[in-house]
């Protein structure tokens, strides 16, 4: 299931929910194996313009670098990896309390 868990009381969030069959990091980092693996790994990186207003000029490589990164720190800072593992912290059928500032105040968009 995908579905981003956010706290409307503070900046609590966390990626979407991962599974095997479904949305996960390494699946979607995969997707980058033909570039790493390629020969333009050190030009320009041109192809999504988000990253260009976001980080300038800027090589296929650091695109690729940076994607890791971002997933790692994800990795590293999910409450709850699964949809399951959220619905074993509910309490009495409702969704647990904020693990950073402790409101029940936890949405999913």
């Amino acid at each position: 299931m995908m579905a981003f868990l956010h706290c409307h009381n503070c900046d609590f969030s966390q990626d979407d929910f991962y599974s095997v069959d479904g949305y996960n990091p390494p699946d979607y980092l995969q997707s980058w194996n033909k570039g790493l693996c390629g020969d333009r790994i050190d030009e320009r990186f041109t192809d999504d313009a988000e990253f260009l207003r976001e980080y300038g000029p800027i090589t296929l490589r650091e695109v690729i670098a940076r994607e890791y990164e971002k997933y790692a720190r994800g990795i590293r800072s999910m409450k709850w990896v699964t949809w399951e593992s959220f619905k074993e912290a509910w309490i009495d059928g409702k969704w647990p309390p904020c693990p950073k500032c402790g409101k029940n105040d936890l949405d999913i968009d």
